[in-house]
Parts: structure tokens; C-alpha cells; sequence
């Protein structure tokens, strides 16, 4: 069943007067784009290469013409397959994955790295390092997430070399009002609902507002996430050639506080679990202690998050654009938690008051993060299409710069436990203050950055294209640390200046109209440190810097009914930093990693449709001491598994029934939970189903269920937290209900 897209849109025609002559400035493609875009409500709208996506940077290269990797998950295909936060959404590009701790939330890996090396943009927006800042978003309020793969210096300024992620939101409509609403129920009190809507308040005003809100008891009890996302964008085009886009993005959340289940040795306990990881020190997970909740009774990790920004976009020629972004970032994040468990085995450990602590319970430690950012920050470029030499050439200039000013306030206990609860039956106890937490340690650091770019794609044949582009900038570091009586720690404080300058060369070649070849070379500088707000004094003086070689092809065939990407790339990073714990960085010293990702999207006739993809990721350390008794040295990084998968078929009108049926599997191999590699992750695979009854033109009910088989798993092991390991979620249920005018 196909029909016009019920999202918002900026009609076509009026558009056309904007377009310079090879492609549209990035705001109005965005718009142009979903303008032709379909709603299918059986199987979703898959990424087509004939699209724009504005992750790919400022020149307006389609998807087929972008020297790049890249991937792009509508809207709709994140209704059908239930994707309530965009990290899910990510996940289902090739050789993504996700995890993470409530301390460093909503992690991905790609290519081999993770962490603040995959970076996270919203409306291609850098907010800050992705580990402190990254918050889990609600996916109703978007439309589309987007992942560029490899290094991304040239395009945004960080060097995140795994790649970059970007949530696009919802733009208001001139066409006539619109409305949206979503509302479900799952396991384990699982609520997500959402409103929207978008109103044109004049010819040339329109506005948008979505607010989304999702709870949940947690499938560990007492983990209660909960989150409400609030986005209100005005769309303003007064004439032909000028547009502005105002839109404030207000979040409040609290984090699942699920920190863990511990590693035990195997020799001490009856009901170890198998399936679930091995390690060639004896540990394993007690069945005793699946789904049991470790953390204290009254466990924080919440944050407010508002984020105004303002999109300028003048077209003084049709040959000529340019744009402006400003935006400000204002953030207050709390934690305080037990974060890190540890069995003991044996007499002798005492708590925080003295009191020994029994083999067999689990020793707990506290920890608290107090922490304020504050940024702001401005870019613009200019887009001059002209020809060189008779051949068309687009070149794309410009500048940007920032501030970050982020005040980070922490305390430990002074004891190695603070307290110990049971494996079995963890107790309910409050979080407590204990000798040595307070006063609290205060860290403020600043970050100005400034940076000229500049991107250029030349058509020296209508099938042959070379794009390239640079960047220069000018980044000042000041680290401040202050001790806990407030003077001023000279020891572990600096500041430094760095100037990195990048670059990025590739050919793209089309063999036919929808088939294309393409190489590329990217470099990356960026600091080295696993998170730079936590590096001190003497563990780096020069940044990081990588280097990445890509080729692949794209291609769309059968008369469109079926498109495929294959990449192949190779990266080596140099002078890494890496955490080893809370607030503990090493150094690496080179990080090497190669792969291959395919992907697929099939359409048979009008009821069939099969979409999959497949990665293959070689990812290893060079000289490597995290700690002065293990030597990781040519290990194999952690939390990357060789081998992700996806597949996903969706049978739809069933006997020309309002009716469709789908169904999806994850596969992932097995991954390394430590830098020693003492400890394997278990691969695993998932299955999903679901049922769709179109009940009314634009209500859709949808049934699902998530990991039918009730695999256990185990999803992410922390390096900073060691003595324990991350549970993925059991079998669950949902029902919901979506609507759209």
C-alpha cells in the first residue's frame, strides 16, 4: 500500500527557485527530499542512492556520488521495526553496534572503535565529547539518523575515526497542517507515547512541535530509565532566496542505573551460566544473580539538556549559496551511583566503617559526577558552482569556531568498599555519603576551537568525478584540576595548542547511471585521549592522527528493485590514549583496523521485500601497557566483534489484506571484554517479529516480539568497570499504536 508521505515537506515547487545549478544548499535538500519521499506503510522507505544526505557534507553529493560509506534510517523504517531511541536505529546500519554504561551512555562502535571516536551530531551539530554528553534520543522526534563510517575531520573538525552519527529532527510543512501520534505498552511497563504536529502559520511561518516521552521498570528492576523530549522548530522563508530556521531542542532523562552484573569464579559457585562469556581466569555469572539489580536503592543519572539552534540559508544567485548555523548548548548532568562490583572470594576485605566483608557477597564502591557544560558556537560556508578549465566544478568555503566550557565536580569514598550487598539477593540500601567523597574534586576545562574548511567536487567527465577537501584548525586546550581543599593542582593541570590540518582525496567513477566505483583517503587529528576531559598533566603532547584508505561500490539494479553498497577499508590510528578505568587514561600507542561491510535492499513485486547487511572488522592494538601487569600488546580491541549481521523480510497485504508480517535477526560474534583478552564475549543472535494491521488510512497498530528465543546475552563489557559485565535485554512484547494525518 503506498501513498504521499504524511511528514512534513516544503512543496517542490517552491524550492526550485532555490536550487543552484548541481545541487540545493543542505537545508533545503533535506526539505526537497522528503518532499518526494513515499510513506510505504507495509515495509518502510529504504535508503535510496539517489538521495542526499547531509552527513556527507556541504558540495550536495547524492549517496551513489559521495566518496564515503554512508547510511540513512528513515523515519519510517524506525515506526515499523519499532526502534524507540536512535542508538537502535544505528545499529541496524552494517558493523554497528551499541552498549555502553549509565556513565558513558549510548556508546557505538564501528570500524573497529568506539566511544568519543564515533561521533554524534545533531543536525550536524558537535556537541561535546560523545562518552560525557551522548544521551540516549527518543526517535520519534526525528527524522532520519544518518552514520557516515571513517574518519570525519575534514567534514566536522573531531576526528572520530570510526565515523560519525547524526540525528536529523522534523521540519514543519507550508502544505497544511499535520499531525502525528504514537502510543505503546511492552514488557516490563514499558511506555512510549509521542505528539506532534506541524501547523503553517502564514505562507511564509510554519511551525513544528514534538514532544515524546518513554519509561520503563527496566528488564533488571529498579533500573527505571525514563526520558521526555521536547523539539519546537519555526521555519521562515520570506522570499525566494532566504531561509531561517529556528529550533530548541529541550531533553530531561534519566538513564537506566544498571551499572552491571558481577564476574564470579566459577570454582566458588553451583549455578555458573553457560552461553554467556568464557575466561581463562574461571569467571563466569551466577544464574543466582541474572536480572538482579547492585546498585543502591536511591541511584542518580539524570541530566537537562537545551539546545537552541538557529539555520541561515541566503541563495543571492543560482549559482552562488550560503549558510549560517549558531547554536548554544546548555547542559547539567548528575550521577550517583555504586557503579563497580566486585565478588569477593576471599576473608580479609572490610567496608568503608570497618565491618569485614563475607566471601561471597559483593563489595561496592560510590562514585559521584556532578557536571556542567556550557557552549556555543557558530559556522558558516559559501557554495560557488562555476567551470575550471570547461569542466564543472563545485567548491564549498568556509569557518566555524566554538567554545566548551565544562565544569566536572566528582568524589570517591576513601575505602576500597564502601559497602557490600548480596550476590543472591542484592539489598535495598540508600546511596549514603562516606569519609573522603566530599569535598568534591573540581575540574573545570575549556576548549576553543577555530577552523577554516574548504570542499571541492570537479566533473571532469559527466561519469568521472574527483572530490576532495581540508581543513585547518586552531585548538586550545585548558585543563584545570583542583584538590579537594580547593588550591589549585599545578601537578596534573595544562594547557596546550594544537593547529591539525586534514585532508580527504577521492575519485568516483559511474560504470552506468546507477552504478558507481569510488576511492578515498582520509587523514584525522584529533586528542588522543579516551576522553580528553579526563587527561592530565604529561599524557600527551601531540594529538592523535589517522589515517584511512577506502574503496567500494554502489549500485541500484532490476529497474530500482534492488540497491547495494561494498566497502572495503583500512585504518591505523597513532599515539591513542584509552581509558582503563573511571578516571584513568593509558597510552595505546597505534590502533590498526581493516574490514569489509556489504548491504542490501531487495524489493519482489508488491508484497515482498528483503533488506540485510553483513560486516566483517579486523581490529587490533600496537604496543600496549594498560597497567603495569598486562601486556595487551597486539590484542584484539574491546567490545569489537569480527562479524555483525543483520536481515530483516517483511511480507506485506497479505491476500490483499490490510495486513503485514515481518520479521528480523541480529547476529553478532564474539568479542574480547578486556584489554588482556583473558575474557570472551559469547557470540549471539537474535529474532524478532512483528505484525502490522493497517486499521485506517494513516493508523497503523503494530504487535511485536523482541528476541523471541529469550537468548541470553551479553551485550557490553566496560573496561572501566571490570568486575562486571552488561546483560542485553530478555524476550519482551509490544503493542502500539501510530497515526499520521
Amino acid at each position: 500500500m503506498r501513498k504521499k508521505s504524511f511528514f512534513c515537506a516544503l512543496p517542490v515547487a517552491a524550492l526550485t527557485v532555490f536550487q543552484p545549478a548541481f545541487a540545493q544548499t543542505e537545508d533545503v535538500r533535506k526539505t526537497e527530499i522528503k518532499a518526494k519521499e513515499e510513506h510505504i506503510t507495509a515495509h518502510g522507505r529504504v535508503q535510496s542512492l539517489k538521495d542526499t544526505a547531509a552527513i556527507g557534507g556541504r558540495l550536495g553529493l547524492t549517496v551513489q556520488h559521495n566518496p564515503a560509506t554512508i547510511n540513512v534510517i528513515q523515519r519510517s523504517v524506525m515506526e515499523q521495526r519499532g526502534y524507540a531511541h536512535a542508538e537502535e536505529a544505528a545499529d541496524s546500519a552494517p558493523g554497528v553496534s551499541s552498549g555502553g554504561s549509565p556513565g558513558s551512555p549510548a556508546q557505538m562502535m564501528m570500524r573497529g572503535f568506539s566511544g568519543n571516536q564515533v561521533l554524534i551530531l545533531r543536525d550536524g551539530i558537535y556537541y561535546g565529547p560523545t562518552t560525557m554528553v551522548n544521551r540516549p534520543l527518543n526517535s520519534f522526534n526525528l527524522e532520519s539518523v544518518q552514520v557516515l563510517k571513517g574518519p570525519s575531520s575534514v567534514l566536522y573538525g573531531q576526528g572520530a575515526v570510526g565515523g560519525a552519527v547524526d540525528m536529523r529532527t522534523r521540519d514543519p510543512a507550508f502544505d497544511g497542517p499535520h499531525a502525528n501520534a504514537l502510543v505503546s505498552y511492552g514488557s516490563f511497563n514499558t511506555w512510549n507515547a509521542g505528539v506532534g504536529g506541524s501547523v503553517p502559520i502564514t505562507d511564509t511561518l510554519a511551525i513544528r512541535s514534538d514532544f515524546s516521552r518513554t519509561s520503563s521498570d527496566g528488564y533488571v528492576t529498579g533500573a527505571d530509565p525514563h526520558s521526555n523530549d521536547f523539539t519546537t522548530t519555526l521555519l521562515w522563508h520570506p522570499s525566494k532566496k532566504f531561509t531561517a530556521r529556528l529550533s530548541v531542542d529541550y531533553l530531561t532523562d534519566r538513564l537506566s542505573t544498571y551499572y552491571g552484573t558481577p564476574l564470579v569464579p566459577l570454582s566458588q559457585i553451583h549455578d555458573g551460566v553457560g552461553g554467556l562469556l568464557s575466561s581463562s581466569k574461571g569467571l563466569g555469572v551466577s544464574r543466582s544473580s541474572l536480572w538482579r539489580y547492585y546498585n543502591t536503592k536511591d541511584a542518580k543519572a539524570g541530566s537537562v539538556n537545551v539546545t537552541p539552534t538557529l539555520h541561515l540559508t541566503w541563495q543571492p544567485t543560482v549559482n552562488t549559496a550560503f549558510h549560517n548555523k549558531t547554536y548554544v548548548v546548555y547542559a547539567n548532568r548528575t550521577w550517583n551511583n555504586a557503579e563497580a562490583y566486585s565478588y569477593i572470594s576471599t576473608p580479609g576485605q572490610t567496608d568503608a566503617s570497618g565491618n569485614a566483608i563475607a566471601p561471597g557477597r559483593v563489595g561496592r564502591d560510590r562514585f559521584y559526577v556532578y557536571m556542567n557544560q556550557h557552549q556555543v558556537g557558530d559556522t558558516v560556508d559559501g557554495q560557488f558552482d562555476f567551470h575550471l578549465f570547461g569542466m564543472k566544478n563545485r567548491l564549498v568555503v568556509g569557518g566555524d569556531a566554538y567554545y566548551v566550557r565544562l565544569i566536572r565536580n566528582r568524589g570517591f569514598p576513601d575505602a576500597n568498599y564502601a559497602d557490600s550487598v548480596s550476590l543472591a539477593s542484592p539489598e535495598r540500601t540508600q546511596t549514603g555519603s562516606f569519609a573522603g567523597e566530599y569535598p568534591y574534586t573540581k575540574s573545570p576545562t575549556t576548549m576553543v576551537d577555530a577552523g577554516i574548511f574548504m570542499e571541492d567536487a570537479l566533473t571532469i567527465r559527466d561519469n568521472f568525478r574527483v572530490v576532495g577537501g581540508f581543513r585547518y584548525d586552531w585548538l586550545k586546550l585548558d585543563r584545570q584540576n583542583y584538590r579537594q581543599n580547593g588550591t589549585f593542582n599545578a601537578g596534573t593541570s595544562f594547557k596546550g595548542t594544537y593547529h591539525p590540518a586534514n585532508f580527504r582525496i577521492g575519485p568516483v567513477y559511474d560504470l552506468t547511471d546507477n552504478i558507481s566505483l569510488y576511492g578515498v583517503y582520509t587523514t584525522a587529528e584529533d586528542p588522543p585521549g579516551s576522553n580528553i576531559f579526563l587527561v592530565n598533566k604529561g599524557q600527551f603532547s601531540q594529538l592523535s592522527h589517522s589515517r584511512q584508505g577506502e574503496i567500494g561500490a554502489k549500485g541500484s539494479f532490476w529497474k530500482g528493485h534492488l540497491t547495494s553498497t561494498l566497502s572495503l577499508y583500512d585504518i591505523r590510528r597513532t599515539r591513542v590514549l584509552v581509558a582503563t578505568g573511571v578516571d584513568t587514561v593509558a597510552t595505546a600507542g597505534v590502533q590498526k583496523s581493516r574490514g569489509v561491510e556489504w548491504q542490501g535492499d531487495l524489493t519482489l513485486g508488491k508484497h515482498w521485500s528483503l533488506s540485510g547487511n553483513v560486516a566483517y572488522t579486523w581490529s587490533r592494538y600496537g604496543s600496549f601497557h594498560p597497567s603495569a601487569s598486562v601486556n595487551a600488546s597486539g590484542n584484539q580491541v574491546p567490545n569489537v566483534p569480527a562479524v555483525t549481521a543483520n536481515l530483516w523480510g517483511v511480507w506485506s497485504r497479505i491476500a490483499d489484506l490490510p495486513v503485514d508480517l515481518g520479521a528480523g535477526m541480529r547476529y553478532v560474534s564474539a568479542r574480547q571484554g578486556d584489554y588482556a583478552n583473558t575474557l570472551s564475549l559469547k557470540d549471539y543472535a537474535l529474532v524478532n517479529l512483528f505484525a502490522a494491521w493497517h486499521a485506517y488510512r494513516g493508523v497503523t497498530v503494530y504487535g511485536r516480539i523482541d528476541n523471541v528465543g529469550n537468548k541470553h546475552f551479553i551485550q557490553w563489557a566496560d573496561t572501566s568497570y571490570p568486575s562486571e559485565v552488561m546483560l542485553g535485554a530478555p524476550r519482551s512484547f509490544s503493542i502500539s499504536l501510530q497515526a499520521g494525518f
